[in-house]
């Protein structure tokens, strides 16, 4: 089975049912979360930052939503990470990548997956990794 890393914004967009995107992706997120999925501590913050201003609540819910997937490995933030991080922001800055796109990257080669579920375009100037984007 392939092992896919879900960037922030998708399960943003899923979550949260007012943005245009969420009908876009319901169904490849439904389809990953039924397979093997990856996600980096880092970005899993992203997804409550983007929460921060709902009832605690229904925050922590949406956050147990995803620890609790059966099918997720969450992997925490290391200086091993942080590390590759820091050397892929040097090859992929200048490509529009930013630090956390970078944390995405060391993470995926980390646990060798190589298919990202984003809808950040600068993703697709990364050699080596497969980029699936339901958004039109």
């Amino acid at each position: 089975m392939v092992l896919s890393y879900v960037d922030a914004n998708y399960w943003i967009y899923w979550f949260d049912e007012r943005l245009p995107e969420h009908d876009s992706v319901d169904d490849v997120m439904q389809r990953t979360i039924h397979g093997d999925v990856v996600v980096s501590t880092v970005t899993l913050m992203e997804v409550a930052h983007y929460f921060r201003m709902i009832p605690p609540d229904i925050l922590n819910e949406k956050m147990r939503i995803i620890a609790d997937l059966t099918t997720l490995s969450l992997v925490d933030f290391t200086a091993t990470i942080m590390q590759s991080s820091i050397n892929l922001l040097s090859t992929y800055g200048s490509m529009g990548l930013g630090s956390r796109d970078c944390v995405i990257l060391a993470t995926m080669k980390s646990v060798g997956s190589n298919t990202l579920i984003t809808h950040d375009q600068s993703f697709k100037n990364v050699k080596d990794i497969k980029v699936i984007d339901e958004i039109r």
